[in-house]
């Protein structure tokens, strides 16, 4: 068993670190487009009608891609000031508590959002600006990001409770 969960951590941990390169592919084509459709628009007056859109699209993605490596790699926003004045086990209790309650908010809005993407796909709900297409296509990152920060979480929670 120690062998399995061992080697599904390290998947796990490719598999975020690829769909972080993912988001980061997506921020650089979306940088591009808006740039092209900058100089289409103040060139020749023609830009591209589908940016917009699309990179509203791209930065839910974006966020959701490569939330849980940043995550993994305790780069994300928090009190550095509070926690590092705090003594070890201390500071590992804060954490081990926090790594708890955004375990369950995780869980929580991993089942909340499942339950709407499912209901927006079986009614076949669409988003109608320049292009149509399905919602679900669209929504369908915020289950699976939530729940891949869910096992992040998971894994936080472990760690720190080792070191109380």
């Amino acid at each position: 068993m120690r062998k399995f969960l061992s080697a599904a951590d390290r998947i796990f941990d490719l598999v975020t670190k690829y769909l972080c390169y993912l988001a980061a592919a997506i921020l650089v084509v979306m940088s591009l487009s808006i740039s092209l459709d900058v100089i289409l628009r103040y060139t020749i007056n023609n830009p591209l009608k589908w940016v917009f859109e699309g990179t509203e699209y791209a930065l839910l993605f974006i966020t959701f891609l490569a939330a849980t490596y940043v995550l993994q790699k305790d780069e994300h926003v928090r009190l550095d000031l509070a926690i590092n004045a705090m003594g070890p086990k201390l500071r590992a209790g804060v954490n081990a508590f926090t790594s708890v309650v955004m375990t369950v908010v995780c869980l929580v809005i991993t089942w909340s959002s499942t339950k709407y993407t499912i209901y927006i796909f079986q009614n076949d709900v669409t988003i109608i600006q320049y292009y149509t297409i399905p919602k679900f296509v669209i929504y369908f990152i915020i289950p699976v990001g939530f729940f891949l920060l869910f096992i992040q979480s998971l894994k936080r929670t472990y760690q720190y409770f080792r070191q109380i």
